[in-house]
């Protein structure tokens, strides 16, 4: 009878530890902290709306997630560092529309590559200090034509999206700007602001607060539309009215923000994040934080936002490459000009 029962015990024991072991090969996503990468500085666009939305998906989650800024190689070096790592669902790309710009400045794998989460996007805007000698883009645009690349302008980063509108603004006008570029929107507005350059390219989200507080005077949207903000007089002008053979570039390439999983993650994993985006895009202190960005709300995940990317690629490849700011060709990706 001891035998008999000592062997049921072990078996009892051994199946007991089976059943553990598949309950946890086979656990719900997510078991454990998830980790965002953003691929730009703290203070930008990105970086504002990976960390605003990541406690409200928590909340749906019931696990951490851990935001941590790697910028460089336009965007690169953290594409890298999520594409590398274990495609789990739980290490994450903060991304922008910068990304559309991976093939080509040849850093990262292109969109067909990707699952897309696009929250949210300010547009386009060209500013200095309020104190600055230009008053409007008129202005300094003369002082461009008058002695070409003696206005500084900050950017971003070479060969992503407000170094590209600026140099399409720079074609429109027929003029010679100088692009100086910086890790993130975040570290071109602080160039701009102590007069390490004379302005910045970058969202009207990334600065409004500082128009708002008097500190930066806008000159144009660089955009399709013109734009209003609180604290300031009159609407600020659309460049493509003004500047109109650079029109099509100004309508067609446009902020977004948001996160990125590579393509072959999990479908569980996949629907999940998902669900939990959604659910902070939906939640009332999203809307209001877009007052402040000066954004637009998107709200996209699923096959919505993986077209918008595909076709806002080609967009932005075309664009770069028309300029000359491209180091890749779209035609050697077989992407069509749009």
């Amino acid at each position: 009878m001891k035998k008999f029962l000592m062997v049921l015990v072990l078996v009892l024991v051994s199946t007991t530890m089976v059943f553990a072991a598949g309950a946890s090969e086979t656990a719900s996503y997510p078991d454990k902290d998830i980790n965002v990468y953003i691929f730009s500085s703290q203070g930008g666009g990105t970086d504002a709306w990976c960390r605003f939305l990541a406690p409200l998906m928590e909340e749906d989650l019931g696990v951490k997630i851990i935001s941590t800024n790697m910028p460089g190689a336009n965007g690169g070096t953290a594409a890298q560092k999520v594409w590398t790592s274990a495609h789990d669902g739980y290490t994450v790309l903060g991304a922008s529309e910068t990304a559309m710009f991976f093939g080509a400045n040849n850093v990262a794998p292109t969109s067909e590559n990707w699952h897309f989460f696009v929250a949210a996007g300010s547009g386009g805007i060209i500013a200095v200090p309020v104190d600055s000698p230009y008053k409007t883009i008129q202005e300094l645009v003369a002082a461009a034509k008058a002695s070409p690349k003696s206005v500084t302008i900050a950017n971003s980063g070479q060969g992503k999206g407000w170094h590209t509108k600026a140099v399409t603004l720079e074609k429109a006008a027929n003029v010679e700007f100088k692009h100086v570029p910086y890790n993130g929107s975040g570290p071109a507005i602080t160039a701009m602001l102590s007069g390490e350059t004379a302005a910045v390219s970058c969202s009207t989200g990334e600065i409004s607060e500082y128009i708002r507080a008097g500190i930066v005077r806008p000159l144009v949207i660089t955009e399709a539309q013109g734009e209003t903000f609180a604290g300031w007089e009159g609407e600020v002008p659309a460049a493509a009215k003004l500047y109109p053979q650079g029109a099509f570039a100004f309508a067609n390439m446009f902020q977004w923000l948001g996160f990125m999983l590579p393509k072959d993650t999990p479908a569980e994993a996949v629907e999940q994040f998902s669900a939990a985006f959604k659910k902070a895009m939906a939640d009332p202190k999203t809307a209001e934080f877009a007052k402040t960005q000066s954004a637009k709300i998107f709200g996209l995940a699923g096959d919505d936002a993986n077209t918008l990317a595909k076709n806002m690629e080609a967009v932005t490849w075309w664009m770069a490459h028309d300029l000359g700011i491209a180091k890749m060709s779209p035609e050697s990706a077989g992407i069509p000009r749009p």
